[in-house]
């Protein structure tokens, strides 16, 4: 007898590593809209922690506004206004967008993009 049938081909291996991957893609999207609708601060924290370990479990990347919405040395979900302080600097003929965690005193600086700064105005309110 053969031991074909019970061998498993590439393609199967792949396959299954991408539903795992998948699976965990969905969970991670969860978790960060979970941590968003937490009623305190603690439990969006450990949200965002159980999202690192599953990040770095699976070895994906976060989307880069996704890895800006939170701390990356406390975990917290930085809010403007509430736990992130955040502010808009010149440096250079450049500017950037400066983002600091409010519990643990981390900065980050963003480089912000032209389009970015500019403010449309609504089509409805031209008339007025």
């Amino acid at each position: 007898m053969s031991d074909a049938p019970n061998k498993k081909t590439k393609k199967e291996k792949i396959k299954r590593q991408n539903l795992r991957n998948e699976h965990a893609l969905r969970t991670m999207n969860f978790l960060h809209s979970a941590a968003h609708q937490a009623p305190t601060t603690a439990a969006a924290t450990n949200m965002n922690a159980s999202l690192v370990r599953l990040k770095e479990k699976h070895t994906a990347r976060l989307t880069p506004d996704l890895k800006r919405s939170m701390c990356s040395k406390c975990k917290v979900l930085l809010v403007p206004g509430n736990t992130a302080r955040v502010r808009v600097r010149n440096k250079r003929g450049n500017q950037f967008r400066v983002v600091s965690c409010v519990v643990c005193g981390l900065s980050k600086r963003y480089l912000v993009a032209e389009q970015q700064l500019k403010i449309e105005r609504c089509p409805l309110m031209e008339n007025t």
